[in-house]
Order: structure tokens, then C-alpha cells, then sequence
């Protein structure tokens, strides 16, 4: 065998291991449901309610709020999120950043519940989005914060670990700890 074909297969296993080892990254970043996941939100409506009344979920959010699907993408009243609302809770650990601090820091342990809402008069959300504050060195792309997309009645996880459709909107906001608070009452903006 000569030089040349050594040295393509070798370049050829190299690129190839190199090929598994990012998609195993890939993977591992989007963890399945695990049977304990939804015990970090249980009682989550029992929390600080962070906005009064529902409000509009911008229009731009609502595409990306959701478990990751290629239908996501579909603009216009024929997508499932379009005009949607949201009602925003978060834990006793989290609500001071939430409610008090101009440029939030999270502290560990944080858990914000975002639910989606059909309508304004609706009791019954379509699905919840999650952003639990892991310890340090969790997810450096994103403060830290792990993500997760839930069924409405909070008992299954569609999604969950380190999610690009969130990740990709959160981290434009890394001075506010990658939360938007779109959603907080004009009271609490003013702090």
C-alpha cells in the first residue's frame, strides 16, 4: 500500500471519529425525560407570579418556544404558538433576581416556569417552558441554565438539557442572565 492511500484512510478515520465524538455531544446536550424531571417544577402555580394577567407572547418568541420541530418554523395564524399568551412563575430561590434586580443574577437553584396560554381567559396552558439554573460549568453558552419543553399538564418532558431553539434566543440577552422579563409588570421594570 502506498503512502498516498495510508495517509487518506487515516485522515478518513480521524475525520470520522471526530464526526461521532460531535454528534455524541450533540446528543448528550438534548437529555430524553427522566422520571424525576417534572418533580423540579411540581407546585410550580403554588410560586411567585410574575406577571398579574397573561400577556402576549411576541410573535418572534412564539416560534421558538416550543419542543424543537421542524414545523416550529411556520409563520402566520397557521402556526400552533402564533398569538399566543403566557403567565410566568418562578421559586422562592429565583424571585428576588425576577422581581428586584435591574441586570438579574440567577442564583443556583433557580426554576422559571413560562405557560403557554391559548387564550387570555385560559386556566389550562398548551405547554410549559422551563430554564432551571444548574451549577457552575453546567452550560457556559448559556449561564448555566438548563432548558426544558413539558406537556401542559407538567407530567412529561418533551424536551430538556441544553436546547438550541432556546439557547439560540437566550443567549442574546446575557447581560439580564439570558432571561427576557418582557413579561414583568411596569412596577418591577422600574427597578
Amino acid at each position: 500500500m502506498n503512502k498516498s492511500v495510508s495517509r487518506l484512510i487515516l485522515i478518513s478515520s480521524l475525520s470520522l471519529l471526530v464526526g461521532i465524538a460531535a454528534l455524541a455531544t450533540s446528543i448528550a446536550s438534548i437529555r430524553p425525560a427522566t422520571g424525576n424531571s417534572v418533580k423540579e417544577i411540581a407546585g410550580y402555580r403554588d410560586w411567585f407570579k410574575v406577571n398579574p394577567t397573561p400577556e402576549v407572547m411576541q410573535a418572534k418568541t412564539s416560534l421558538l418556544c416550543a419542543a424543537p420541530t421542524a414545523g416550529n418554523r411556520i409563520y402566520g395564524p397557521d402556526n400552533p404558538h402564533h398569538e399566543k399568551y403566557i403567565t410566568v412563575y418562578v421559586n422562592a430561590v429565583g424571585r428576588s433576581a425576577m422581581m428586584e434586580q435591574a441586570k438579574p443574577s440567577f442564583p443556583e437553584g433557580s426554576v422559571i416556569v413560562k405557560e403557554k396560554l391559548p387564550d387570555k381567559s385560559s386556566q389550562t396552558p398548551e405547554l410549559l417552558t422551563v430554564m432551571i439554573k444548574r451549577g457552575k460549568g453546567f452550560n457556559n453558552e448559556s449561564g448555566d441554565w438548563e432548558y426544558m419543553v413539558v406537556d401542559g399538564t407538567g407530567t412529561k418532558v418533551e424536551a430538556q438539557g441544553k436546547l438550541e431553539n432556546c439557547q439560540g434566543c437566550h443567549q442574546a440577552n446575557q447581560q439580564k442572565d439570558y432571561v427576557f422579563r418582557t413579561y414583568l409588570p411596569y412596577s418591577a421594570k422600574l427597578k
